[in-house]
């Protein structure tokens, strides 16, 4: 399998690539890295000598290329491509499906908080249609020389399809040598002054979920893979708040955390549609998010 590289010579492109590189060095697969130039007439139209200008662009594509050549580690193995097609996402799209990839790599918009994803028009389109798994990097992303990922976090909130997004979790983890989570976020409203819930109730409905929780993770999952559910319901962590910023922090993260979280359940099958609770997630996630598309569903 290949690792698609979505560059550009914003910051957008360079965490991409970084993120890229140490997905690849912790899989073994090789990047292609490309720069998708837009054109009405895409590829295999003729490149004139006045009034076109796909050559200009091809050239310019290029010239970008070089600096992620000059950027990549050494021990990372790469090829790069640009990309003609009538827009950015369809480019991507094409160029993932040639080269059969696993996934998509893409940076965050310049316009985000650094250290936060971002999405911009060309990552927004393809979180709510992409056929392959989208890896977003957090803008200004660096990590040390050599990094790898370290321990996948399956997030989970008990949909539909919680158990398939489970198992490419754990099918991810195991490719990279890397350890393995449930994280889930209780978002409460702050207490209330006065006529609030007393405490000690508040916290029993907190309980109440947590167990709820644990409990789907063992009969879901375990419907697929039992020694997976008691894996997961084990090592649940739970980050609480009066917000999803809040709760997302309230879970201790690593360096070489990746987070893995699934579509809505109203996603067509075998496509990327993230929902309103997986957008919160995304946008105050502080670590890279790995986007699984729908399962085929049956019945």
């Amino acid at each position: 399998m290949t690792i698609v590289v979505a560059y550009t010579a914003q910051d957008s492109g360079a965490s991409a690539l970084e993120l890229a590189g140490v997905l690849s060095r912790s899989t073994g697969e090789p990047l292609v890295v490309t720069v998708v130039v837009t054109t009405p007439h895409a590829a295999g139209a003729p490149e004139l000598i006045d009034g076109d200008y796909l050559g200009p662009l091809t050239a310019w594509g290029e010239s970008v290329l070089e600096k992620a050549r000059a950027g990549l580690p050494g021990d990372v193995t790469a090829t790069y491509e640009v990309r003609r097609a009538s827009s950015i996402p369809s480019g991507l799209l094409a160029l993932a499906a040639d080269v059969h990839a696993s996934a998509v790599v893409l940076g965050s918009s310049t316009k985000g908080p650094l250290g936060r994803i971002s999405l911009g028009s060309v990552t927004d389109r393809l979180v709510h249609s992409a056929p392959v798994p989208v890896l977003l990097a957090p803008r200004g992303y660096r990590p040390a020389p050599g990094s790898r990922i370290r321990r996948v976090n399956v997030g989970y909130g008990g949909s539909r399809d919680g158990d398939h997004v489970a198992v490419v979790a754990a099918g991810l983890a195991e490719k990279l040598g890397a350890e393995m989570r449930a994280v889930t976020f209780a978002v409460r409203p702050p207490k209330q002054i006065y006529g609030g819930v007393e405490e000690s109730a508040d916290e029993l409905v907190i309980d109440t979920w947590v167990a709820r929780m644990r409990e789907a993770l063992h009969t879901t999952v375990g419907r697929q893979d039992a020694a997976l559910g008691e894996q997961l319901a084990r090592t649940l962590v739970v980050g609480e708040g009066v917000s999803w910023g809040k709760a997302i922090a309230d879970v201790h993260w690593s360096k070489g955390d990746l987070l893995v979280v699934g579509p809505s359940s109203s996603a067509p099958a075998r496509r990327l549609f993230l929902g309103s609770r997986a957008s919160k997630i995304l946008r105050a996630a502080p670590v890279p998010v790995f986007l699984v598309p729908a399962p085929v569903r049956r019945g």
